[in-house]
């Protein structure tokens, strides 16, 4: 067994990191079983067991400095632990209930916009720290988060909110709040907070040092006496736990309402668990919508949310916020109630809306024309957006770029948006298609700019045939990729289950989500399939959120080919380390080869 005293000389990479986040993760399904049970004093005796434990701080360092995209990244006292000795260093030194320094703040410019999103950088020892009681206290949060709830949690993506959308406009359409929350990230009442953690003792501390930090701006310091600080690991499950509630708020609420059931006889009112199914609430962080078929209804609910949202001391933002229908409006749906005119909305990227359909409309339980269709599909910003970057990638960073050299710049953009966008209606309207016309246009532009004097001959030789396709944008080496390539109608995409979480033990069922994720490549899924789900390197389990890397086998320096005999796909850690590896044995080989042929 590890202890923090008897391992300080092994080597990091050399732990038994399997063994170590198999003990781990039981700790966390045993929190999540004791929560979900209602047994409070357990659940707290088993976090605290977790935090003190050296394994969990092994783990926490280790998601903290090579897990973590921003590992190299430091805080303010300049320090990152990228050696064995450094985070064995750190390890020892982790210990909940520590004073943290002030964050370092970097302003992230929004793509399309001329505003800056603030990130506060922490030091890794606070990142480190923040990741150990993370995995104490995300399970127990994970067992009370509400169904509805989608946004930075593991397990839960952009595309199970909006099939949640999906499924539940499918039969009806409906009025719509969609709704954003005005700098929800920096304006959480920190008391209303931790209130609602109901810690106390050396965890209330802790969270209450993070909160209460500062930030250090250009060597200028600021308190921070609201909101949670944007770029911490810890961030988005608190700023989680303090919108929980907003779902069974608004349920009971809903309960008191008197509404007409218009299904039945006239002068009948809705019953109550007609009236909770009447409506729903689909939050994704601090975006959200609420739907129902009449608008007074929506109107009310809007009042709660409202007053919901004060109690923490956030509130709407007024220009993200806005009333609409998905079919169509009323000549009462004016600007005064918060309607903006527009037919549908927009969410997560993604259009929403009903069109009237004869021939295609959607069908009822009993198999009865419903008169119009749901139709997901990319937002205009978002295609104006992705064209944009074409534009820009193809004649201003292209300018120089031989053929090849822009395929692999243009591929990743491509299938990037296209495996994000493809999983909805965007095939079936031609939104893909239209994408692949405007990309060839400009690459035919691109080609006449290179050719001599436009002469057609030297323009055509940019285009090739293969297999059964014409005109393929490609060299011997690299094809380009088509945004059609990548459609994957909403309504075949399987939604989490509703009260699932990664935490209640059923790993054949999270095995198979990881492997069927619409943003994975198909090489990336093929793989995971050949390795059943584990890392060729460490033979651990990949996990929802594990930066994963495809890596040859032999270096395609060394004459390793690009087939998937020579590939594996490892943990972005483990990737870092076989490099490492691979560098010095071929260095070795190669010196070798040199005093044999000497």
């Amino acid at each position: 067994m590890l202890k923090s005293n008897d391992k300080s000389n092994e080597r990091w990479n050399d732990l038994p990191w399997k063994e170590i986040e198999k003990e781990v993760w039981q700790q966390q399904l045993q929190i999540y079983k004791a929560t979900r049970d209602g047994n409070i004093q357990l659940t707290r005796k088993l976090q605290k067991r977790l935090v003190n434990s050296y394994k969990a701080k092994l783990l926490a360092v280790k998601r903290g400095t090579q897990d973590n995209r921003g590992r190299k990244t430091s805080g303010i006292d300049k320090k990152v632990a990228d050696t064995s000795c450094t985070r064995f260093q750190l390890v020892n030194n982790l210990a909940i209930a520590s004073p943290a320094l002030p964050l370092g703040r970097v302003w992230i410019p929004k793509p399309g916009r001329t505003e800056k999103t603030p990130l506060g950088i922490p030091t890794i020892r606070d990142r480190a720290l923040q990741a150990l009681l993370k995995l104490a206290i995300e399970p127990e949060w994970e067992a009370k988060f509400e169904p509805n709830s989608y946004g930075f949690r593991p397990g839960r993506s952009c595309h199970d909110a909006t099939k949640a959308i999906a499924q539940f406009l499918h039969q009806k359409p409906r009025y719509v709040l969609n709704a954003n929350i005005a700098k929800c990230f920096d304006k959480i009442d920190h008391e209303k907070l931790l209130d609602k953690l109901g810690y106390t003792g050396s965890f209330r501390r802790q969270i209450l040092f993070w909160l209460k930090s500062g930030v250090l701006d250009k060597n200028v310091f600021s308190e921070t006496d609201a909101g949670t600080p944007q770029g911490d690991e810890i961030c988005a499950l608190l700023a989680n736990i303090a919108l929980h509630g907003l779902e069974e708020y608004l349920t009971e609420f809903i309960q008191t309402l008197k509404i007409p059931d218009t299904g039945r006889a006239k002068r009948r009112w809705m019953e109550k668990s007609r009236k909770i199914s009447s409506f729903g609430i689909i939050r994704y962080a601090d975006n959200f919508v609420v739907l129902h078929e009449q608008k007074w209804v929506v109107l009310a609910l809007k009042t709660e949310v409202i007053r919901f949202l004060k109690s923490i001391g956030l509130e709407l933002s007024e220009t993200k916020t806005c009333l609409t229908h998905t079919l169509t409006l009323q000549n009462d749906d004016t600007k005064e109630e918060g309607f903006d005119g527009n037919i549908g909305f927009d969410f997560l990227g993604f259009t929403f809306r009903h069109f009237h359909s004869k021939y295609c409309s959607a069908f009822d339980s009993k198999g009865r024309s419903l008169g119009h269709k749901l139709l997901i599909y990319p937002s205009k910003e978002k295609c104006q957006l992705h064209r944009k970057k074409l534009h820009e990638i193809i004649f201003k960073q292209g300018k120089a770029l031989s053929q090849e050299a822009l395929i692999k710049k243009l591929n990743p953009v491509i299938s990037g948006w296209s495996r994000y966008f493809g999983v909805s209606d965007a095939n079936s309207m031609h939104i893909l298609s239209k994408m692949d016309q405007v990309l060839f246009l400009q690459l035919q532009r691109w080609a006449y700019r290179r050719s001599k004097k436009g002469k057609k001959e030297s323009v055509n030789k940019y285009w090739r045939k293969i297999k059964n396709r014409n005109w393929v944008f490609a060299t011997e080496n690299e094809t380009l990729v088509r945004h059609s390539d990548y459609s994957n109608p909403i309504r075949q995409y399987v939604k989490v289950k509703s009260d699932s979480s990664p935490f209640n033990g059923e790993t054949i069922y999270w095995k198979k989500r990881l492997r069927t994720n619409p943003l994975l490549s198909i090489r990336v899924s093929k793989l995971l399939s050949l390795q059943q789900g584990k890392c060729k390197f460490c033979n651990a389990t990949f996990k929802d959120g594990d930066i994963m890397e495809v890596d040859h086998i032999i270096p395609t320096a060394h004459g390793g080919k690009d087939y998937y005999n020579n590939l594996q796909l490892l943990h972005g850690h483990c990737h870092d380390t076989k490099t490492a590896q691979d560098r010095v044995k071929y260095s070795q080989t190669l010196l070798r080869e040199s005093k044999i042929s000497e």
